[in-house]
């Protein structure tokens, strides 16, 4: 058996990966208002308690919105919409 040595065995593969993906928590395709701004809010990397401070309420706001598909009340919908830049 011929060994070549112009073949280094060694190979470069570009790929990109959406990180945010892999995590069981990521909605791939949100249904609900909650899933989407979730989904909405993670692809911006955004924190919960970041989200909560931009738009003026609680962390446990954000997660009943989020988990608990509370609909946000009409003066915070109109904030989420325009930070997160999503329709409902």
């Amino acid at each position: 058996m011929e060994h070549n040595s112009n073949i280094s065995g060694v190979y470069t593969l570009d790929i990109e990966v959406n990180l945010l993906e892999l995590n069981p928590k990521y909605p791939k395709n949100p249904q609900t208002l909650g899933e989407k701004i979730r989904k909405a809010r993670m692809d911006k990397g955004l924190q919960i308690k970041e989200l909560a401070k931009i738009v003026g309420v609680t962390s446990d706001t954000v997660i009943n919105w989020e988990i608990r598909n509370i609909i946000p009340r009409k003066r915070y919908l109109e904030k989420v919409r325009t930070v997160l830049n999503i329709s409902t």
